[in-house]
């Protein structure tokens, strides 16, 4: 009896060091909190998608006229040096009449972008007999965006730090240690100006290129992170 109580004893004294610790280590004096910095920037590109589309009874011809729309496109934007183009979608697919094939639609839409909007509005001009403009809209270049939110980002960060400075003082402490942090951006490219379905646009209409105005975005840089009072 006495040799199984002093064994339970010494265990109690084995596992009592772990539970203080873990007492211990229990987080006190800690504080969630925010910070944030939002700018404005000039949108600088302008992108157009357009669609070469064509129906019959026949998808073999209908490819074919497609696809010698589409290699004339190509050839009239090589033209325009500042104009990027790149084809996506390929499509071939059935219409049906009371579930059965009546016709055929075949379609290749092609995306271009330029920060040169009055070589883009030209293009634009120049090929509308050959294909409708799906959707336009304006957006802040890769560089220029990850310039803004790298700015945006050091000064997030200093609103970050005054702010736990200033909680710190508010609660009699002396200073503060970072537990943890997350940084995110916020920025929504604006909606197109022309949904799918809306093939022929004022600017289709037109003789001459259309004035542009390419306005703003707003981007956001939001820092969340929790720190413990000293």
């Amino acid at each position: 009896m006495f040799k199984f109580s002093h064994i339970v004893t010494l265990f109690l004294l084995l596992i009592t060091p772990h539970f203080a610790l873990a007492d211990d280590e229990q987080p006190f004096n800690r504080v969630n909190l925010q910070a944030s910095a939002i700018g404005h920037v000039d949108n600088d590109t302008l992108q157009a998608m357009l669609i070469v589309q064509e129906s019959g009874s026949d998808p073999a011809h209908l490819a074919e006229l497609v696809n010698r729309k589409m290699t004339t496109v190509l050839e009239k934007a090589n033209k325009f040096k500042d104009v990027d183009k790149q084809t996506t979608n390929y499509t071939t697919r059935p219409m049906y009449k009371k579930n059965v094939i009546h016709s055929w639609q075949v379609m290749q839409t092609i995306k271009l972008s330029s920060m040169n909007f009055e070589q883009l509005g030209q293009l634009l001009k120049q090929l509308k007999p050959l294909a409708n403009i799906q959707s336009m809209h304006f957006t802040v270049s890769d560089a220029v965006l990850e310039a803004t939110q790298d700015k945006l980002t050091i000064h997030a960060i200093g609103k970050f730090r005054s702010k736990s400075a200033m909680i710190a003082k508010e609660f009699g402490k002396s200073s503060y240690t970072l537990v943890q942090v997350s940084i995110g951006n916020n920025y929504r490219p604006p909606r197109p100006m022309m949904e799918r379905g809306a093939m022929v646009s004022d600017m289709q209409m037109k003789s001459t290129a259309p004035a542009l105005s390419a306005g703003t975005n707003k981007v956001t840089v939001n820092i969340n992170g929790t720190i413990e009072l000293l």
